[in-house]
């Protein structure tokens, strides 16, 4: 309070100074302008700043909630992936002595005698790459002494097969989309001998 009564005592005894009016008038004119003149630029620094502060904030929460919400993303994807790949996995099969390229034997009673239950890993990969995502065989040979293969999946039904060998090839035959595919040669040894020994031990 001291201080404001001081600059007023200070005006008012500036004012006792002779001068002439337009002396005053002029000093007067000087302290507006310069009033006015540093009012906006104050305004403007304010409102810069302001603005910036903002943008800054704004720029800083995208960039968290990217580096929050890209690994979620990852993970759900990796999840759904895993989830895909393990529904479409052949997980167990059930192979029995077919009686015709059009009656299919494998029907509920899974346990009955003349069906082999084929859990093998090595059988299984086979089986698996066989029937997914490979290119179906265009003129297939005829089909003689087939066998009805069951290829159980995890969470997703069942797929009916024929399997017969030609030549020392595999064929496999989807019934529900009438397709035939086949072993890779590699293989078709391998599936060949598990065949005769299931055939031997199972009695077809």
């Amino acid at each position: 309070m001291k201080k404001s009564f001081e600059l007023e005592d200070a005006f008012r005894s500036l004012n006792q100074i002779p001068r002439s009016e337009i002396q005053k008038r002029k000093t007067y004119n000087t302290i507006l302008q310069s009033g006015r003149k540093q009012m906006p630029n104050q305004c403007l620094a304010n409102w810069t700043g302001s603005l910036l502060t903002v943008v800054m904030i704004l720029v800083c929460g995208v960039y968290l909630l990217t580096e929050i919400q890209a690994p979620a993303r990852n993970g759900l994807a990796a999840l759904h992936s895993a989830e895909i790949a393990a529904e479409s996995e052949v997980v167990i099969t059930y192979l029995t002595k077919s009686d015709s390229a059009d009656h299919f034997n494998l029907h509920s009673n899974l346990t009955r005698k003349g069906i082999s239950i084929i859990d093998e890993p090595g059988w299984l990969e086979i089986m698996n790459t066989t029937v997914n995502g490979r290119t179906p065989v265009k003129n297939p040979p005829e089909m003689e002494e087939a066998y009805d293969l069951l290829l159980i999946y995890e969470g997703k039904k069942p797929d009916k097969c024929k399997v017969w060998i030609s030549k020392d090839h595999v064929y496999i035959k989807r019934m529900k989309e009438n397709k035939v595919y086949k072993v890779e040669d590699s293989q078709s040894d391998k599936v060949i001998a598990m065949i005769d020994d299931m055939e031997k031990q199972v009695q077809f």
